[in-house]
């Protein structure tokens, strides 16, 4: 039985997810552009992420459009409760800075 009903946030940092590393964007590195971009998404049933959404902006468009293209990219294994799959809402943060 599937639910589409979504529980609190959980941490899914014990999840096998496989989320991509933002390409530091050439124009942002010249710039000195740095910032940490938090993307608010949604683990879906069968792992993939639904409603990937800005949650918190570096300040620079570049980074946060490099950051959301990241997770559109990305999955993860499905989060199980109790052995059944269920939907569950996270925050992925991304730090950009020029030491990287």
């Amino acid at each position: 039985r599937q639910t589409m009903e979504i529980s609190a946030p959980k941490d899914i940092s014990h999840l096998s997810c496989n989320i991509a590393k933002p390409d530091y964007p050439a124009v942002s590195r010249r710039r000195g552009e740095t910032g940490t971009v938090i993307v608010s998404l949604v683990v879906g049933v069968t792992g993939k992420f639904e409603n990937v959404a800005l949650k918190r902006s570096s300040g620079f468009s570049r980074l946060d459009d490099a950051a959301l293209d990241a997770v559109r990219s990305s999955a993860c294994k499905p989060y199980l409760e109790n052995g059944q799959p269920v939907r569950v809402p996270t925050n992925q943060p991304f730090v950009f800075n020029l030491n990287d």
